[in-house]
């Protein structure tokens, strides 16, 4: 298949039938869109023309596509504001991951190469989970309290799920792909937290100001006590502080590795300013992400004194940041954080807890896909559960997949620490060890978040997570001291 479409766009360079028709079809369907939707379908078609061959390099080389993918879905939300055009991006990185995972299985099936298949391991523990937990949601379908067309809806996230950790399973296959990967979404989120603390210290941009202020519903969720929260490049406030918090405790833990000045340097910086831009996102579970994950990166290294140096030294810091006198909105939200009985969206998350437990109790596997909060309302009116909402990850699995689907969610999670935990121990390269320790405090850390926050996977952290999923059993692999 590779070597096919080498030598139709690159050797003959589409002078050829392949080419003809390719080429024809776009003139029609080019035509079709502007005429019937002006700018949009212009957008849409610039898209197509320049997003083209990057999909078919993209089925040549998957790891150039699923890093490309991880940078494409961290700037489409600003894109779409920045046009004021809502251009749906997101099935275009479904696409796009369907063609991948598409060349990927005509490979396994017609290539000749006897190492075809040395890239995958499909029954190592996590990918058991990832199968028993993708089997369970399809199973759903059979749900007689869900509906058709929740489960349709739902069947995208899903599957994106599966096709993303099996071609992230083909992106790593040396330490060099794994530095590349690591350096890649820190990176990123650098940008990221430049472009919130530009938004904090000069102001929103017009377009930023004019998406912000389109419904009631949105100024209220982003304008809170008399400020704006931010949200840099992503969709909202709540996902730029998890990424944020995400993106900093790896960089703070890597600045503590084996690596030279010039990149340790890097991942400290890039931690920091990260953590600064956390603070302007308003996002008071991205802030006790980081003592979570400080709590578990000190007790994989107990023994070790620097770790003991290092936990030190981050309660000094927060004792002062709590009880310091400092008055900025951002440090007072950051305080109310570790105050949740205070809280009075807490203290009204609790309540609707109580108050949906009898549906709880008599729906085991739950109440169906897309059934519950805003969604439900769109894809299943009607359901008891429509417009209920959730405001945890916990809770929605809990209400649409029922404790069954619960207990396999957090079976899933379990499995990847634990498959994480005992790689990190058996392990000899100092640079493995490090990555290890990174990935286990930033995931425990973002899994606990799912208490309060409905959904930790959106782009672009999900298509790391699905990295990171495969990396906690494969890094051990690539121990070069350890296979001596």
């Amino acid at each position: 298949m590779k070597e096919w479409l080498f030598e139709k766009i690159i050797d003959e360079k589409l002078n050829n039938l392949f080419g003809l028709v390719t080429l024809l079809l776009l003139s029609v369907v080019s035509a079709v869109l502007i005429a019937f939707w002006g700018m949009k379908g212009g957008a849409m078609i610039l898209s197509v023309v320049i997003g083209a061959p990057i999909a078919i390099y993209t089925i040549i080389n998957n790891q150039f596509g699923y890093l490309l993918l991880i940078v494409f879905s961290t700037f489409m939300g600003f894109i779409s504001r920045a046009l004021s055009v809502n251009i749906p991006f997101g099935v275009g990185i479904d696409l796009i991951l369907v063609l991948m995972f598409s060349g990927i299985i005509l490979e396994q099936i017609f290539s000749n190469k006897e190492d075809k298949g040395k890239d995958f391991s499909l029954t190592n523990p996590i990918s058991v989970m990832i199968f028993v937990w993708t089997a369970y949601l399809l199973l759903q379908v059979f749900n007689p309290a869900g509906t058709p067309a929740g489960w349709m809806f739902g069947l995208r996230n899903i599957l994106r799920v599966f096709v993303a950790f099996i071609i992230a399973q083909r992106v790593f296959k040396d330490l060099k792909s794994v530095d590349t990967f690591v350096s890649l979404f820190i990176g990123i989120g650098l940008v990221v937290a430049l472009y919130g603390i530009y938004q904090e210290f000069v102001g929103l941009p017009a377009f930023d100001l004019k998406w912000a202020t389109a419904t009631e519903e949105r100024i209220n969720l982003l304008f809170i006590q008399g400020k704006w929260r931010k949200w840099s490049f992503l969709s909202d406030p709540a996902i730029f502080g998890l990424f944020m918090a995400f993106g900093s405790i790896i960089g703070f833990i890597l600045s503590l590795g084996p690596f030279s000045w010039k990149k340790r340097s890097f991942f400290f910086a890039s931690g920091f300013l990260m953590l600064l831009a956390m603070f302007f996102s308003g996002t008071r579970t991205a802030y006790v992400m980081l003592p979570l994950a400080v709590v578990i990166y000190v007790l994989i290294n107990i023994t070790k004194v620097k770790t003991l140096i290092f936990a030190i030294l981050s309660v000094m810091l927060f004792l002062v940041v709590y009880f310091g006198p400092f008055y900025a909105k951002p440090i007072v939200r950051f305080r109310s954080a570790f105050n949740p009985t205070e809280d009075a969206s807490m203290n009204l998350r609790d309540f609707n807890r109580q108050r949906i437990q009898p549906y709880i109790h008599s729906h085991p596997i739950g109440g169906g896909l897309t059934t519950s909060g805003v969604y439900g309302e769109r894809f299943s009116p009607g359901h008891p559960l429509a417009g209920f909402p959730p405001d945890s990850g916990f809770m929605k699995v809990l209400l649409e997949t029922g404790w069954v689907g619960l207990l396999l969610m957090l079976a899933l999670y379990s499995t990847v620490l634990a498959v994480g935990i005992s790689n990190y121990y058996k392990c000899e390269d100092p640079i493995i060890k490090s990555y290890y320790a990174a990935f286990i405090a930033s995931f425990f850390a973002l899994s606990i978040a799912l208490y309060a926050k409905e959904n930790i996977e959106q782009f672009p952290q999900n298509l790391i997570l699905y990295g990171i999923f495969v990396l906690m059993y494969k890094m051990q692999k690539f121990d070069v001291k350890k296979l001596a």
